[in-house]
């Protein structure tokens, strides 16, 4: 029962934070601290909290879970998006998260000005389970196509 509150909790948490920060100056960022690592951002990008960074085209979100969290909360967390986005549609992805082995869900959903594109991988990275969301205005097929600031956390098979 803990573990549910729990998971709930944080799911609740991880999608209402992005409202919360409106109103609240984003600062502009230089540098993000991904499972210890500090990986440099473009100087377009601002962000409202050290997990969330908002640049030109897309959002990266990441939020750090437990081993057993991971067994079910990235379901829990499509679905919930399932619920507050019609006509959503989901696949599979198969990833790495810090070149290694990740599972998630390639996302879409249609929005006012035109479609949206949502990949959330979750894995370990760094012996730190992880769950990250990267929303952006295109569909990217290959890793080419991710941005610079996502491509140096995830990559896709191809």
């Amino acid at each position: 029962m803990k573990r549910l509150l729990l998971q709930q909790v944080l799911l609740a948490s991880f999608l209402v934070a992005p409202l919360l920060a409106v109103g609240q100056a984003a600062t502009p960022v230089n540098t993000v601290n991904f499972c210890g690592v500090d990986l440099s951002a473009p100087n377009t990008c601002t962000s409202e909290s050290k997990y969330q960074v908002n640049c030109q085209g897309y959002r990266l979100t990441w939020m750090y879970l437990d081993y057993k969290m991971m067994q079910d909360f990235p379901e829990q967390f499509v679905r919930q998006i399932e619920k507050k986005h019609k006509h959503t549609e989901r696949q599979p992805l198969e990833c790495f998260i810090m070149d290694q082995p990740a599972k998630g869900f390639r996302v879409s959903y249609p929005t006012e000005s035109g479609m949206a594109y949502e990949l959330i991988a979750y894995g370990i990275a760094k012996g730190q389970p992880v769950m990250l969301q990267l929303t952006m205005e295109t569909d990217p097929d290959k890793t080419a196509q991710l941005p610079e600031l996502p491509r140096q956390i995830l990559r896709l098979p191809k």
